[in-house]
């Protein structure tokens, strides 16, 4: 994933304002993205972790027949 970027050109140094402004974007920016990958991270996990689940409740189903003496 790549985020969309965009030059700002300031005439000189930015002012103490826009100096907040820029920083507080670059912020979100950020935020925002390593939401996105933790969210792509989640999707790609989700079919082995309900695989994983599923081969859980099969064995907590079965968990009679191991534990009952033979």
């Amino acid at each position: 994933m790549s985020a969309v970027t965009h030059t700002v050109v300031l005439p000189g140094r930015p002012t103490l304002l826009e100096a907040a402004l820029l920083a507080l974007s670059r912020t979100a920016a950020g935020l925002a993205e390593k939401r996105m990958r933790r969210r792509a991270r989640a999707v790609e996990a989700e079919p082995t972790r309900r695989a994983g689940r599923a081969a859980s409740a099969a064995m907590s189903a079965d968990a009679a027949r191991y534990l009952l003496p033979r």
